[in-house]
Order: structure tokens, then C-alpha cells, then sequence
């Protein structure tokens, strides 16, 4: 048997709420219109003052916008002497130390005296070296000599070794897009990127803008301003202190370069976007006038002898292509510096850097003697 249930649906009443209380949730309201609108005033207000100030490459990218700053100084302070722009990676960065060269020169009124700056940027290969000349044009510095550091890990791409991945994309300006659609293997998607980031500065670029006003709400692992804040005038940023010598801390750091270098080695090839960036860059620099050279920065002995042969002989075919292709010349100061003096296999102590460009000033004289561009 089956059996039936039946439901019973009762309605029940609307609720309607005391006109007592509908009475004073009117003037809440009325109370919170003003305050939302001061806020989105406020918001965007605060978004357009973030945009200003980060269109500025010294907020945007202080590692060179803070280099070109000091650099805008330098040129004033010496007018009449040709500019020798030096582009290049840490090695450069650390080693290369314009105002040694400064207390060293001889001061010729007749012959004016190179004026060597240093614009490396941290992790630099070709493609970042390139960035950095186009916005010195950009920002119309006009360099009578462009130096441009050659290494040859950095002209290798595979792997983790791929220099777009080393550019962090918050340090790119409007004045990178040319770069990024002729290098950059996602470029469409980057320039999205750079769009929305522009759009909403105030989140966009909160990191850049945070470290440099208030450093203790960025985690110490996102900071970046290790890299700018102890440039020197003449961009110069000294190496972390260093016991000259053949030490054992100097020891333990080769064995850690060696253990970091010697798989790159053992798969090592030229990139062809490393090599097209170099011949584009000698391109650039001479139709704006200038003459170019590369530099082989400094190694210690034990760090060459991580070279295998193979790898040895291609960097040297390459460099040689490229100067003779080119018609550029080879400044090769590899053995310039004594092991104690080089903390890690490449890169200059302190000291290292003082010895170093007091060699390398008289060297750019003398293979650039008729730079008569002024900068």
C-alpha cells in the first residue's frame, strides 16, 4: 500500500521593517557617499602621482636612471672632453673605476683627456648592453667612444643562461619597447604587460616605488636596491669588502664560480642573438658618430683554465670575427690584474678596480687618439 504525504505550503507574510529603522539607515548612506567619493579621488589621485614618478628612470630603473643622473653631472663639469661610454655586466660595474682615472691623467689642455663613465648594469650580455645604449640616446647623451665588454658566458643562451629572462620586466620603459619586439622571444605578451603596468602604476610598479620610500614593507628577497646604492659619481659600484691575496675565502669563491660555470662550459655556444645584438649595437653607436671598441675584462689564471679548449677556441674565433667584420678594435686586458686582486675568478676587488683603470684610461687614449666628439 502506498502512502500518501501530503505538504502543506503555507505563505508567509513579507517582512517589513520599522520605518523607524529605515529612517536612519538613509542618512548612513548619505553619510558613506562622500567618503567613497573622497576615496576614489584619493585613488586615483595617488595612481597618477604613481605614474608620474615612475616614468622617471630613476624610480623606474634606478640601477641606470641614478648612473645617467650622475652622468648628466659629469659631462657638465668637463666640457670639451670626449665621452667614453663603458657598457657591460657586474665585471664592468665593479671593475671599472673612472675616478682613479681621474687623479691619474695627465690633464693636457691641449689634448683633452678621455672622459670615462661607467654604465654597466648587473648581469649585462649584449641584449642588456644594447638597452642601455639606446636610452643614453635616448636621453641625449652623445658618447665620442663606446666601450662595450665581451664575455663569453654571457653570449651563451640556453638553459638558465638566457639574458631576456635576466631583464626583470618592471625596470622596462616605454623607451625598451624597439628592444623588446626585436629580442624578446614573448614580446606581444611583454608589452601587454608593460600596458597594464602603466595603467595602474600604483600596483603595477608598487615594488620599484615601495623599496626606494619604504624599503621594510618590500621582503628582503624582492629587493633590489643592492644594485644602486653605492654607486660612486662616476657609476662606479665597489665590490663587497675583500681580504686582497690567495685566500681561502678567495678560494672557496673560485670553487663556487667553477661549480656554477663548468655546466654552461660543457654546452657552451655563441647565441645568434647574442651576436646579432653586438653587430646591431657597433651599428647604432656608429650612426650616432661614435667610435667603438670591446674589452675582455680581466680573469684570474685559475678561472681561465676552466675554459675547455673548445670553448676557448670559439669565443676567440668570435671576438676575432667581430673586430674583423666590424673594423672594431680589441682592447684584451684579461691578464691585466693579479689573481690576489680578483675575488672570484672575474671579479675585480677594490683595489683591483684602482689598478685596473688606471691601466685602462692611458690604453683608450691611445687607441682612440683622434676622439674629438664631444659628449
Amino acid at each position: 500500500m502506498t502512502r500518501t504525504v501530503r505538504l502543506r505550503l503555507t505563505w508567509l507574510p513579507s517582512t517589513t521593517l520599522p520605518r523607524a529603522s529605515v529612517a536612519r539607515a538613509a542618512p548612513v548612506r548619505r553619510r558613506a557617499r562622500p567618503t567613497l567619493l573622497w576615496f576614489g579621488v584619493a585613488a586615483l589621485a595617488l595612481n597618477a602621482l604613481a605614474g608620474a614618478v615612475s616614468s622617471d628612470a630613476r624610480v623606474r630603473d634606478p640601477e641606470y636612471g641614478r648612473r645617467m643622473s650622475r652622468l648628466r653631472d659629469r659631462v657638465a663639469e668637463n666640457p670639451g672632453r670626449p665621452l667614453v661610454l663603458v657598457l657591460g655586466s657586474s665585471r664592468t660595474a665593479m671593475g671599472v673605476r673612472p675616478g682613479e682615472w681621474e687623479a691619474a691623467r695627465p690633464a693636457d689642455p691641449a689634448r683633452p683627456d678621455p672622459l670615462l663613465f661607467n654604465a654597466a648594469l648587473l648581469g649585462s650580455g649584449p641584449i642588456m648592453e644594447q638597452m642601455v645604449l639606446r636610452r643614453a640616446y635616448a636621453d641625449g647623451f652623445r658618447p665620442a667612444v663606446v666601450l662595450i665588454e665581451y664575455w663569453p658566458p654571457f653570449l651563451h643562451s640556453d638553459g638558465g643562461w638566457v639574458e631576456t629572462h635576466r631583464i626583470a620586466r618592471d625596470r622596462l620603459m616605454d623607451v625598451d619597447r624597439p628592444l623588446v619586439r626585436d629580442y624578446f622571444p614573448d614580446a606581444a605578451r611583454i608589452e601587454r604587460e608593460m600596458d597594464w603596468k602603466n595603467r595602474v602604476p600604483a600596483f603595477g610598479h608598487r615594488e620599484r616605488l615601495l623599496v626606494q620610500v619604504a624599503q621594510r614593507w618590500v621582503p628582503p628577497e624582492k629587493r633590489s636596491d643592492w644594485t644602486w646604492d653605492d654607486l660612486d659619481g662616476w657609476g662606479w659600484k665597489p665590490a663587497p669588502e675583500f681580504e686582497p691575496g690567495l685566500t681561502p675565502a678567495r678560494a672557496a669563491c673560485h670553487a663556487r664560480c667553477a661549480d656554477i660555470y663548468n655546466p654552461l662550459f660543457a654546452a657552451y655556444r655563441v647565441a645568434p642573438a647574442a651576436d646579432r645584438a653586438f653587430r646591431e649595437t657597433v651599428a647604432l653607436a656608429r650612426a650616432h658618430g661614435a667610435a667603438v671598441g670591446f674589452v675582455y675584462l680581466p680573469e684570474s689564471s685559475e678561472f681561465r683554465k676552466l675554459y675547455p679548449e673548445r670553448v676557448e677556441r670559439v669565443a676567440r674565433e668570435h671576438l676575432a670575427g667581430l673586430s674583423r667584420d666590424l673594423g672594431v678594435p680589441v682592447l684584451d686586458t684579461r691578464g691585466w690584474i693579479d689573481d690576489g686582486l680578483i675575488m672570484d675568478g672575474f671579479h675585480l676587488t677594490r683595489p683591483g678596480a684602482a689598478e685596473y683603470t688606471r691601466k685602462l684610461g692611458p690604453a683608450v687614449a691611445r687607441t682612440f687618439p683622434t676622439t674629438g666628439g664631444a659628449p
